[in-house]
């Protein structure tokens, strides 16, 4: 009689092969280095005159980038 694996089982052994997979095309994931906004001259670069908004002060207090 042959005993076939659960759902989960085939499922985590799919999941494995699949990462290492992908290893093997993108290496490890090492972690991201901190943000620190855009590159120097960037147009999207911030005025350092303007006050950011009550909103604006609010996503940097989330994201906690500021």
């Amino acid at each position: 009689m042959w005993h076939l694996p659960g759902p989960r089982a085939v499922g985590r052994a799919i999941y494995c092969a699949l990462s290492t997979f992908g290893m093997l095309h993108t290496g490890p994931h090492h972690a991201a280095p901190p943000l620190t906004g855009p590159a120097p001259g960037h147009p999207e670069r911030l005025c350092a005159d303007v006050p950011l908004t009550p909103l604006e002060l609010r996503l940097v207090r989330e994201l906690g980038v500021g």
